[in-house]
């Protein structure tokens, strides 16, 4: 009989196999990334494959010590690869798989507000340069991505260069691989932020703009693409998130203020 970690690194290969296989298997991925963006890529391909709709994920300790919630009796936890020694597994579990205890501590968990666009949009400019628009947040998100993806897709695209033999890029010359690679990481890093900012992302892109996902075939060229779509990502929304955060308290104490005078 198969191991649980037998079992569990069969999910991730045909996961990993299947996500670039078309444009909803993509998109679909980078919905549920975007809420876990501070996991690995391949812990956030084991999230997508087994609870897509976790948006906070922690071990159980960590929401027993640090928020003081209680994982719920009966909840199934998210098997992923542990960081600490091969051929083991942790377990996560989404907020709502928790409740509240008398020891409770709120959670950073943010969400964006309209009033807070101008904040974000000098987030995106100050962290990745001049946007080359910025009229509304969701062509400030995709200038930012661009940005983003032209100063940090080097040592990624070096890894990619030597693992792309073997899949339908194995015939692009270095320029022509550089751009379909660039490209990729542009929509999908921007699918990403567009998402975890409240923004339809569907409504701001069509499918052909993901064409260049489909080449991206092969596990270890999959990971070229993922990683680096990751790790980008998670740099925009890491600056996001304490922009966000740091409004909402302003917001908090400025409607208790009025409420006081009131």
């Amino acid at each position: 009989m198969p191991t649980k970690f037998q079992l569990i690194t069969d999910l991730y290969n045909h996961t990993l196999q299947q996500v670039t296989a078309s444009y909803e298997n993509w998109t679909g991925f980078l919905r549920a990334a975007s809420y876990n963006y501070k996991c690995s890529f391949d812990k956030q391909i084991l999230i997508h494959a087994q609870r897509p709709d976790a948006t906070a994920v922690l071990e159980l300790k960590r929401w027993n010590k640090q928020f003081g919630r209680w994982v719920n009796r009966g909840a199934r936890g998210i098997a992923v690869f542990s960081d600490d020694r091969d051929n083991l597994l942790k377990f996560y579990f989404d907020v709502s798989d928790t409740h509240e205890t008398r020891y409770a501590r709120p959670l950073p968990i943010w969400e964006m507000d309209a009033a807070f666009e101008p904040a974000v949009i000098e987030t995106l400019e100050n962290t990745f340069g001049e946007l080359a628009e910025k009229e509304t947040l969701a062509k400030a998100v995709r200038s930012a991505s661009h940005n983003a993806v032209i100063d940090n897709m080097q040592d990624y695209l070096y890894d990619l260069q030597n693992c792309h033999e073997y899949s339908p890029l194995k015939d692009l010359d270095d320029l022509d691989l550089k751009m379909f690679y660039q490209d990729a990481l542009e929509v999908s890093v921007a699918y990403m932020l567009m998402t975890r900012l409240g923004l339809r992302a569907d409504d701001y892109f069509s499918p052909d703009e993901f064409g260049h996902i489909y080449e991206f075939n092969t596990p270890a060229v999959i990971n070229a693409l993922g990683i680096a779509t990751s790790d980008i990502a998670e740099m925009g929304l890491r600056e996001i998130s304490r922009t966000v955060m740091q409004a909402q308290q302003e917001q908090l104490f400025a409607k208790d203020g009025k409420n006081r005078y009131d």
